[in-house]
C-alpha cells in the first residue's frame, strides 16, 4: 500500500483545526478515548488518494459526529461509497477528474448544501434516501447519466445546470421546493415531479423535454421555460395559490412549443410569451390579475388566444406577430401600461367592449384589421395611435372623455389606414397632446363634436391634418382654446369646409385645399400668431370677408398678428384689410 498512513496523517493534519477531540489521554484510537470511534467531524478525500485508500479512511473515520464531507482534486479515486452516514451539514464533490460512482445510501438529511461540480468522468449519483436538504447544486458534470433521489420529499433548492449526458431527473416523493433551476442539459428527456404541490420558482432552459406536467401543484411563485427545442406543451392545471404579486411567468424560444394551458391560475405578476414559432394555442381562462406587463409577442402560428376573464392589468399588454384573427377581453377593465397588437397578419377584429381605463393605445400594421371597437373606453392616459392597417374600415372610441394627461408628452395619431371611413371620438372634450390625422385616402369627414380643450406638453407640439385624399369637411365646433400646440395646420386636396366656430385662442393657424374653401367659420377667434389660409383652390369672396370682419370686430384691436389669404376681396373686405394694416398686422391677400 502506497504509505496509507503517512496520506492520511497529512489529511487529518489539514483539518486539525476543524475537528476536536473528546479524549484526553486516548492513543491508539481504537479504545474510544479520543473520539475517533464516533468519526471525525471533517471527512477530506483529496489528491492522488485510491479507491482502496479511501474506503479504508471511510470507514475507520466516518461516525456520527461526521458532519462535513469534502471530495475535492482527486486524480486517482473512481468509485466512493460512504454508507452509514444519515446525516451531514454539507456535501462538496468537486474537480475529481477519474471519479464515476457517489454513493451515500443511507443519508436521510443534509442540514445546508450538496455541491457536486466539474466531476467529467462523474456518471452516477446515489441519494437513494435522502428525505430534507436545504440545497443540491450539480453543475458541468459532462458524463453524468443518473442520479437517485427518489426519497426527496423536501428541498429548498434544486440546481441542475451543464449535465449534457443526463437524460432522466426524477423526483416521485418530492411535494414541497422553493426552486429549481434546470439549464443546458441538452439530453433531459424526462422530468417527473408528479406529486410536486408547493413551488416557488421554476427554471427549465435549454433541454430536449417534450411536455412540462405539473398536475398536483397548487402552489407557485413563477416559471421561467426558455430554449427548450423538443418542448411541445406546458400544462399547469392545478394551482390556485400565487405570492401577493401573483406567479410569474416567461415562456421563450421554444421553437416546438404548440399549447400553452394554465388551468386554474387566477393572479399573474408578469406574463411573458415570446419567440415561439409554433405555438397555436394559449389559454389562460381563470386569470382575473395580471400585476405587471403582458407580453405575447412574436408567437407567429398562434391561431388561439383565451384569458375571457381578465379583469384588471396593472402594466402593459402586447401581443405582437400572431396569426389570431380576433383579439377579444370580455371582462378587461383597466389597464394601466398601455395596449399595443402591432403586426398580426390575420387579425380582423379587436374588440375591448368593458374597458374603461388604459394608459395608451397602439395599433400598428394588422393587414386584415377591419373593426376596432373601444366603445367603454373613458380615459386613456398617454397616446393613441392607429398606424398602417390597409383594411381597417371603422374606428369606435365613441366613449372616450379625455386622451393623455397634462404636462406628459402624448399623441393621437390615425395615420395610413387606407380603408379607413369613420372616426368616432363623439364623446372626447380633452386631448393632452399633439394630433396627427394623416394617410387615411378613405376618410370622407372628421368631427369632434365635442372636443373643447387641446393642450400640448411643449411648443414644439402640433395638431395636423392632412393628405386624407377624400376628406371634403372637417369639424371641431365645441374647440376653444389650443395650449402649447405651434401649428393648426390642415391641407386635403377635397376639403371645402372647415368648422371651428368656437375657437378663441391658438398660435398658428394653416389651411390648405386644392379646392375652393366654401365656409370656414372662425367667428369666435380672439388671440393668435399667426393665420395662413394658402392653398390653389383659395378661399370663396364671401368666406374672405367673414374672415376679415372677425378680426376687424376684435376688442381691444389686434396688432402684430400676420394674416395670409388667397381669394378676391369684395369692396368691405378691400376696408377691413386696411383697417388691420393700420393697426399694425401685417395682412396679404393673394
Amino acid at each position: 500500500m502506497k504509505n496509507i498512513f503517512i496520506r492520511f496523517v497529512v489529511i487529518s493534519l489539514a483539518i486539525t483545526t476543524f475537528s476536536c477531540s473528546d479524549g484526553e489521554d486516548g492513543i491508539d484510537g481504537v479504545d474510544g478515548v479520543n473520539g475517533f470511534n464516533e468519526g471525525l467531524e471533517y471527512l477530506v478525500f483529496a489528491g492522488d488518494i485510491t479507491d482502496d485508500e479511501a474506503a479504508q479512511i471511510a470507514l475507520e473515520n466516518k461516525g456520527k459526529k461526521t458532519h462535513t464531507v469534502l471530495v475535492i482534486n482527486t486524480t486517482n479515486l473512481t468509485t466512493l461509497n460512504l454508507s452509514g452516514i444519515s446525516g451531514l451539514i454539507r456535501l462538496e464533490v468537486r474537480d475529481n477528474e477519474n471519479l464515476q460512482s457517489l454513493s451515500l445510501p443511507d443519508l436521510e438529511s443534509v442540514v445546508e448544501d450538496i455541491e457536486v461540480y466539474s466531476n467529467s468522468a462523474l456518471s452516477t449519483l446515489n441519494f437513494e434516501n435522502l428525505g430534507t436538504i436545504n440545497s443540491l447544486f450539480v453543475e458541468g458534470n459532462t458524463a453524468l447519466t443518473s442520479i437517485n433521489l427518489g426519497a426527496m420529499t423536501t428541498v429548498t433548492r434544486l440546481d441542475f445546470e451543464v449535465n449534457p449526458a443526463l437524460e432522466t431527473l426524477s423526483f416521485p416523493a418530492l411535494t414541497t421546493l422553493e426552486r429549481l433551476n434546470i439549464e443546458t442539459s441538452e439530453n433531459l428527456s424526462n422530468l417527473d415531479i408528479s406529486n410536486l404541490e408547493t413551488a416557488g420558482t421554476l427554471s427549465i432552459e435549454k433541454t430536449m423535454l417534450s411536455q412540462i406536467n405539473f398536475p398536483g401543484l397548487q402552489t407557485l411563485g413563477g416559471l421561467f421555460i426558455e430554449d427548450n427545442e423538443n418542448l411541445q406543451t406546458i400544462n399547469i392545471p392545478s394551482v390556485t395559490n400565487t405570492p401577493e404579486d401573483g406567479a410569474s411567468f416567461t415562456i421563450e424560444d421554444n421553437v416546438n412549443l404548440t399549447t400553452v394551458s394554465l388551468g386554474s391560475l387566477n393572479k399573474l405578476d408578469r406574463l411573458s410569451v415570446e419567440d415561439n414559432e409554433n405555438l397555436t394555442s394559449f389559454e389562460a381562462n381563470s386569470v382575473v390579475t395580471i400585476t405587471d406587463n403582458f407580453s405575447l409577442d412574436n408567437n407567429p402560428r398562434l391561431l388561439t388566444f383565451a384569458m375571457p376573464n381578465l379583469v384588471t392589468c396593472n402594466s402593459r399588454i402586447s401581443v405582437r406577430q400572431s396569426n389570431l384573427t380576433t383579439i377579444r377581453f370580455d371582462s378587461l377593465e383597466t389597464v394601466e401600461g398601455g395596449i399595443n397588437f402591432s403586426e398580426n397578419p390575420e387579425l380582423v377584429a379587436l374588440e375591448f367592449p368593458n374597458l374603461s381605463t388604459t394608459s395608451g393605445i397602439t395599433i400598428l400594421e394588422n393587414q386584415k384589421l377591419t373593426t376596432v371597437q373601444f366603445d367603454g373606453l373613458v380615459t386613456m392616459g398617454t397616446s393613441l395611435t392607429i398606424s398602417n392597417n390597409p383594411a381597417l374600415e371603422s374606428l369606435s372610441f365613441s366613449g372616450l372623455t379625455t386622451l393623455g394627461t397634462p404636462d406628459i408628452r402624448n399623441f393621437l395619431s390615425i395615420t395610413n389606414n387606407s380603408l379607413i371611413n369613420s372616426v368616432n371620438f363623439s364623446s372626447l372634450t380633452t386631448l393632452n397632446g399633439g394630433c396627427s390625422i394623416t394617410g387615411n385616402s378613405a376618410l370622407v369627414s372628421i368631427s369632434f363634436p365635442s372636443l373643447t380643450t387641446v393642450t400640448g406638453s411643449d411648443t414644439f407640439t402640433d395638431l395636423r391634418i392632412n393628405n386624407n385624399t377624400s376628406i371634403t369637411s372637417i369639424a371641431f365646433p365645441s374647440l376653444e382654446t389650443l395650449t402649447s400646440i405651434r401649428n393648426l395646420e390642415i391641407s386635403e386636396n377635397l376639403l371645402e369646409n372647415v368648422d371651428f366656430s368656437n375657437l378663441s385662442t391658438f398660435d398658428r393657424l394653416t389651411i390648405n385645399s386644392s379646392v375652393l374653401l366654401t365656409s370656414v367659420n372662425l367667428s369666435s377667434v380672439v388671440d393668435f400668431t399667426s393665420i395662413d389660409i394658402l392653398g390653389i383652390g383659395g378661399l370663396s369672396t364671401p368666406v374672405i370677408d367673414q374672415i376679415l370682419a372677425r378680426l376687424v370686430s376684435i376688442t381691444p384691436a389686434i396688432t402684430g398678428k400676420r394674416i395670409r389669404l388667397r381669394g378676391d376681396l369684395s369692396a368691405q373686405g378691400a376696408t377691413d384689410r386696411d383697417t388691420l394694416v393700420a393697426n399694425g398686422n401685417s395682412v396679404s391677400i393673394f
